[in-house]
C-alpha cells in the first residue's frame, strides 16, 4: 500500500520532501505562490521572462448556477490571468511577478510573438501586447473566434509555433466553427479589402494559422490538453487515456483523395487506455476504480529536446497525470514510418509525489535546457461533469485556488551559473541569431528562428543558404531551411534543385517545404529523386504524390508491410487508381511473386478505389489481367482481395460483383478461373489451421461473387460454429440479394446467441423485404418483442419506410415519451425486491451487452458501467431509466444516411475532413468517405434510447441491478453474500 499522505496543503518548500524523482536528477522551485496561482501553461519569451497562464476560474468559472451548482460572489466574474515573471537576481527563483492581463475567462495557453503573446482563452485566440511599457496589456486584438466553450477542461489550448512557422492549436475535443479575423486584419494592414471566408469547421480536428499572413485551416489531430513537436517537425498530442499520439497523416493529403476513407490519422506511440500503466505513490482516486493504475488524465505531453539533462533523456516523451500525482516518462524509438515507445521504468515513475495536491498539468523546455513542470496544486482536479452526483459541488472543489508552483528539473549537479542569466535575445544581432539555429537546445534554435522571421531579416538570405549546406549540423540545416521559407528568400528553383539531405529527417522536411510552394513539382521531384530506404522518407514521398498522377508511384512500394505507408499509397493512387492497379498486377514483381501477405489488404483497397471511380470498366480491366496470370495457391489471398475490392466498389455504385461476373460470362469475356477460386475459398474455410484473415477473405468472397450460397448459409446457421466465422457469414449474406436464406436466419433469431443477434438484425435491416420478414415473425408471435433490445426497437420505430414504421408502432407501441419521471417512479419497487445476480447476468446479456461490457459479457461501445462500487442501486436505476439525463458528448449517437440508402447509427469515434468513423452496437466499426454520405447528424441523445424498462419487469430489473452491483463476486473467488440491493 502507498505510504500515508502528508498533511496537505504543503508549502512549496515542504512539498519538495515528498517527491520521488529519477535518481540522476534534482527538482527545485522556479516559482510558487503568491507569484503564481492556478497555473496551467507557461512559456519563456526571448529575454527569458516566464509567461504564466493562470486558470483561476477552474473548474466552473462564471457559468450560471444551473450548470454547476452553488456560486459565491468570488465566482461571478472571469478570473483567469496572465502574469510575467522574472528572475532578476539570477538565483533560479522567479521572484518578480507582473500582472499582464486579468479578468479573463478560462485561459488555456500562450505563445510569445512580436513582443507580446498569443493566447487561447474562452472561445477565441487573441493577441495582447504592452505598447506603453507599464507591464500591462494595452494592445488587444481578437484573431479567431468560434472555438467550443461547453466545458472548462475541453477548450482549444497550447498554441505552439512550429518548425514550418505556423501556430498549431490543440482542439480540446469539442471542436467549433472558427471565424478568421486575423486574415482581415492582415489584409487591412495592406490596404486591401479582405475576402469573406466561411467559418472553419474543426470538429474532430486541430487548427493552425500563419501569424504573418492570417491563413488558417483545420489540420489532422484532436488533442485534448497538450501539443508538442520533436526536433524534426513531427507533431504529437494526448488525451485523457492516450498519453502520446503522433499525427501521421495531415489533412491536406486526405483532401486530395476525398473518396478514400482512412479510419484514423493518429497513432498511439505509447500504450493507451487499459493497456497503459502508471504507478502512483499517492492514494490516487479515480472516478472509475477499474481505471486505477492506468492513465485517466493524460495531459501536457512534451518531448524533451534540451541539452541540460543527461543525453539519455533527449527525445523522451513526458506526460502528466494530475489524478495520479505524477509525470510519466517513455523512451521513444522509430518504428517503420512512425514511432513507438516503452516506459522508461518498471514499477515506478519519472516524478511522483505522495502529496495528493500535486497536480502537474503541463511542462516546458527552458532557455537553460531544464525541464519545467507546471503544478496547479489543488485538492480536486476532476471536473464535476464526470464525477458521481454525490461528489458534485463538493466543498473542497476550490481548495488550492490560492496556490500554484512551477518546478525546474535539472541534473544532480544543477544549472551552470552561465545559464542562469536571462538570454536577452531581443537585443541579439541577426548574425548572433543565425548562429543559434544549430544550438543543441531546441528553445534556443526555435526562438532564434522566430525572431529572424518576425524581423523579416531578409539580408540573412545568403548566410541561411550557406547554413543549409553545412555538413556537421542536420538540425542547423533544418532550421536554416524553414527560416528561409519564413523570410521568402529561398526560390522554388533552389528547392527543386537541392539534392536530398544526407539526414533522412531533413530530407523529409525538404519535400514538405517544396510542397508548400508547388505540390505538383514536389510530387514529381520527390518521386524521381527522394526515394530512400528510410520509411519516414518513403511515407513523405508517397504523400507528396497524393492528388498528382498516380504513375509517379511506380511499383517500388511492393512488398509493403507498413500500415501507414499502405494508407498513403491509397491516397496517392486515388487520382488514377485503375491505372495504378493494372500496372501493379501486370508488373514483373507480381509475376515473380514479390509481395507480402499484407499486400492483399492494400491491393483490395486500391481495387475498391478504382472500381468506385470507374465502375465496371475498371473491374473488367483488372479481371482481364488476372485471367492472364498463372495464379497458384500462393496467390489466393491476392485473388480474393481483388474480387472483394471489386465487389465493394461496385456495391457503392449500386451494382454487384455477381452481376458483373454473370455479364462477363455471357459475353465470354476473359475471367480468372472463378471455379478454382471458389473451390479454394471453400477449401480454406474447411481447414481449421487457416489464418483468420484468410478465412475472412474467403467468406467475403462468397458473399460478393454469388458462389457457394449453400456453404455460406450452412456456415452462418451452424449451431456451435465459430462465432467470428458465423458473424462474417451473416454479414456476407447481407450483401447478397437472395431472400430465402433470411427466412431461416430470422426464424432462428430468438434462439440465437446475443453475440450474433445484432449482426442478424443489421442484415435484416439492410433490405426492406427482410424487415417485412422480421415483422411477420413478430406479428405471428414466433419472435417476441422482448427479444429486441431498446436500440434495435428504436431503429424499427424510426424506419424511413412508412409501412414498416406503422407496423413497428403496432407491435412495439409508439416511441417512449421523453418525460421519464413516471417510469422512474413506477420502478422504485425494484429497489425493494431481492435481486438474483445470476438471473441479472442473463438480463444484462439480452438487454445491454450490445453496447456495454461487464466482466466477460458484452462489448464497450457506450460508457463503462462496470465500476459500480461507488454507485447505489437507486443511482443505477436512474441511469437505466433516464439514460440521457447526463451524457458525455463523446457518447452521443449519430445517425448516418448514405447516398445508396444505407442507414447506420453509432458513436462518432473519429472524423477527418474526408471521412467519418462510427462504432456501432456490437462494437462494429465502419469508416465512410464523406463523398458517400447523404446526411450525418447528432441525435443529441445516447445510443441507448429511453424505454429500456418496457422489456424488463420490476423483478427482472431488481435482478439486473443486483448483477451490475455484484458481478465481481459471481466467480466465487471473493466470499460474499450477494445483497439484493
Amino acid at each position: 500500500p502507498p505510504p500515508p499522505p502528508p498533511p496537505s496543503p504543503l508549502s512549496a518548500v515542504d512539498a519538495l520532501k515528498y517527491f520521488q524523482l529519477d535518481d540522476k536528477l534534482a527538482i527545485e522551485i522556479a516559482a510558487a505562490e503568491p507569484e503564481v496561482i492556478d497555473p496551467v501553461a507557461i512559456r519563456f519569451d526571448e529575454d527569458g521572462r516566464l509567461w504564466v497562464a493562470e486558470m483561476h476560474d477552474y473548474p466552473l468559472g462564471a457559468l450560471p448556477a444551473a450548470a454547476g451548482g452553488k456560486r459565491t460572489e468570488k465566482d461571478a466574474a472571469p478570473l483567469s490571468r496572465i502574469k510575467v515573471l522574472e528572475d532578476k537576481d539570477h538565483d533560479g527563483r522567479f521572484e518578480t511577478a507582473t500582472l499582464f492581463a486579468d479578468k479573463l475567462s478560462f485561459v488555456t495557453g500562450l505563445q510569445p510573438w512580436q513582443g507580446g503573446v498569443i493566447v487561447t482563452l474562452a472561445g477565441r485566440v487573441a493577441y495582447w501586447k504592452d505598447a506603453s511599457g507599464d507591464g500591462r496589456a494595452d494592445v488587444d486584438e481578437t484573431w479567431f473566434t468560434g472555438f467550443a466553450e461547453s466545458n472548462s477542461q475541453l477548450r482549444a489550448n497550447h498554441p505552439t509555433l512550429a518548425l514550418d512557422n505556423h501556430i498549431y492549436i490543440a482542439n480540446g475535443l469539442r471542436g467549433g466553427a472558427v471565424v478568421n479575423h486575423l486574415k482581415k486584419l492582415r489584409w487591412k494592414e495592406q490596404g486591401k479589402p479582405a475576402p469573406d471566408e466561411p467559418p472553419i469547421n474543426i470538429s474532430g480536428m486541430d487548427f493552425r494559422f500563419h501569424p504573418l499572413t492570417g491563413d488558417a485551416e483545420a489540420v489532422s489531430g484532436n488533442g485534448q490538453f497538450g501539443l508538442c513537436f520533436d526536433d524534426w517537425g513531427n507533431r504529437f498530442v494526448c488525451s485523457n487515456r492516450n498519453p502520446c499520439q503522433q499525427i501521421v497523416l495531415e489533412n491536406r493529403y486526405l483532401q486530395q483523395a476525398p473518396s478514400v476513407a482512412i479510419p484514423t490519422v493518429v497513432q498511439d506511440v505509447a500504450a493507451a487506455s487499459e493497456q497503459s500503466r502508471i504507478f502512483p505513490i499517492s492514494q490516487a482516486w479515480t472516478t472509475s476504480n477499474l481505471h486505477a493504475g492506468q492513465f485517466t488524465a493524460a495531459c501536457g505531453v512534451l518531448i524533451y529536446r534540451g541539452d541540460l539533462l543527461p543525453e539519455e533523456f533527449r527525445g523522451n516523451v513526458f506526460t502528466c497525470d494530475p489524478t495520479g500525482n505524477l509525470i510519466h516518462r517513455e523512451i521513444m524509438a522509430p518504428a517503420g514510418s512512425t514511432f513507438i515507445s516503452q516506459p522508461a521504468y518498471e514499477g515506478k515513475e519519472f516524478l511522483a509525489s505522495t502529496d495528493e495536491w500535486f497536480r502537474p498539468v503541463s511542462m516546458e523546455l527552458g532557455p537553460d535546457g531544464a525541464l519545467y513542470v507546471v503544478d496547479m496544486y489543488r485538492a480536486v482536479i476532476e471536473h464535476p461533469e464526470w464525477v458521481p452526483d454525490e461528489l458534485k459541488n463538493r466543498p473542497d472543489e476550490r481548495l488550492g485556488d490560492d496556490r500554484g508552483r512551477i518546478y525546474r528539473i535539472v541534473p544532480k549537479t544543477g544549472v551552470p551559473q552561465e545559464r542562469r542569466a536571462s538570454p536577452q535575445l531581443s537585443r541579439a544581432t541577426d548574425a548572433q541569431l543565425l548562429a543559434l539555429l544549430e544550438n543543441a537546445n531546441a528553445w534556443q534554435r526555435e526562438t532564434a528562428q522566430r525572431l529572424i522571421v518576425q524581423r523579416q531579416a531578409k539580408t540573412l538570405g545568403p548566410a541561411l543558404a550557406a547554413a543549409r549546406q553545412k555538413p556537421a549540423s542536420p538540425l542547423g540545416r533544418l532550421h536554416a531551411l524553414w527560416t528561409e521559407m519564413g523570410l521568402g528568400t529561398i526560390s522554388e528553383s533552389a528547392l527543386l534543385e537541392a539534392e536530398p539531405d544526407l539526414n533522412s529527417q531533413v530530407s523529409r522536411q525538404q519535400i514538405i517545404a517544396i510542397e508548400s510552394l508547388s505540390p505538383a513539382k514536389a510530387a514529381e521531384r520527390a518521386a524521381r529523386t527522394f526515394i530512400d530506404n528510410n520509411m519516414k522518407v518513403r511515407l513523405q514521398v508517397t504523400l507528396a504524390i497524393a492528388g498528382q498522377p498516380a504513375d509517379l508511384l511506380g511499383n517500388q512500394f511492393f512488398p509493403c508491410r507498413d500500415i501507414w505507408l499502405r494508407r498513403a499509397i491509397v491516397l496517392a493512387a486515388s487520382r488514377d487508381a485503375r491505372k495504378y492497379v493494372c500496372q501493379t498486377v501486370a508488373s514483373e514483381k507480381w509475376s515473380r511473386r514479390e509481395y507480402a501477405a499484407d499486400d492483399g489488404e492494400l491491393l483490395r483497397e486500391l481495387v475498391r478505389q478504382a472500381v468506385t471511380a470507374d465502375g465496371a470498366v475498371a473491374a473488367e480491366a483488372v479481371l482481364e489481367l488476372l485471367s492472364r496470370k498463372d495464379c497458384s495457391l500462393r496467390d489466393t489471398r491476392l485473388i480474393l482481395a481483388v474480387f472483394n475490392g471489386i465487389g465493394d466498389g461496385l456495391s457503392r455504385q449500386g451494382g454487384s460483383l455477381e452481376s458483373l461476373l454473370n455479364t462477363l460470362q455471357m459475353r465470354n469475356a476473359a475471367l480468372p478461373d472463378l471455379k478454382r477460386t471458389t473451390t479454394t475459398a471453400l477449401f480454406f474455410l474447411k481447414q481449421q489451421e487457416t489464418p483468420p484473415e484468410v478465412r475472412s477473405l474467403a467468406i467475403e468472397f462468397l458473399g460478393n461473387s454469388g458462389q457457394g450460397l449453400g456453404d455460406l448459409v450452412e456456415l452462418a446457421t451452424q449451431a456451435g460454429g465459430e462465432i467470428g466465422d458465423r458473424r462474417q457469414a451473416l454479414a456476407a449474406l447481407a450483401r447478397r440479394p437472395e431472400l430465402e436464406p433470411w427466412r431461416k436466419i430470422i426464424a432462428n433469431y430468438g434462439s440465437e446467441l446475443p453475440a450474433l443477434r445484432q449482426t442478424i438484425f443489421d442484415g435484416a435491416l439492410a433490405k426492406p423485404e427482410r424487415v417485412v420478414l422480421l415483422l411477420d415473425e413478430l406479428t405471428a408471435d414466433r419472435i417476441k418483442p422482448s427479444e429486441f433490445d431498446p436500440v434495435q426497437t428504436n431503429r424499427l420505430l424510426v424506419h424511413a419506410d412508412a409501412k414498416i414504421h406503422a407496423r413497428a408502432v403496432q407491435i412495439f407501441g409508439a416511441a417512449t415519451p421523453t418525460d421519464r419521471k413516471e417510469a422512474l417512479d413506477k420502478y422504485q419497487e425494484s429497489l425493494k425486491l431481492a435481486g438474483d445476480a445470476q438471473r441479472g447476468l442473463a438480463s444484462f446479456a439480452k438487454n445491454c451487452s450490445t453496447c456495454h461490457k461487464i466482466g466477460a459479457t458484452g462489448v464497450n461501445v457506450a460508457p463503462d458501467i462496470s465500476d459500480s462500487r461507488t454507485k447505489t442501486p437507486a443511482q443505477l436505476l436512474g441511469d437505466i431509466i433516464q439514460p440521457n439525463r447526463a451524457i458525455d458528448a463523446n457518447y452521443v449517437a449519430y445517425q448516418l444516411l448514405l447516398k445508396d440508402g444505407t442507414i447506420a447509427a453509432g458513436v462518432l469515434t473519429s472524423e477527418t475532413s474526408t471521412s467519418v468513423t462510427l462504432k456501432q452496437p456490437g462494437a462494429k466499426i465502419i469508416t465512410v468517405p464523406r463523398t458517400e454520405i447523404e446526411t450525418l447528424k447528432s441525435t443529441g441523445v445516447s445510443l441507448m434510447p429511453d424505454g429500456l424498462e418496457k422489456n424488463i419487469p420490476p423483478q427482472e430489473m431488481a435482478d439486473l441491478l443486483a448483477f451490475i452491483k455484484n458481478w465481481r463476486y459471481l466467480d466465487g473467488r471473493v466470499p460474499a453474500q450477494l445483497p439484493g440491493k
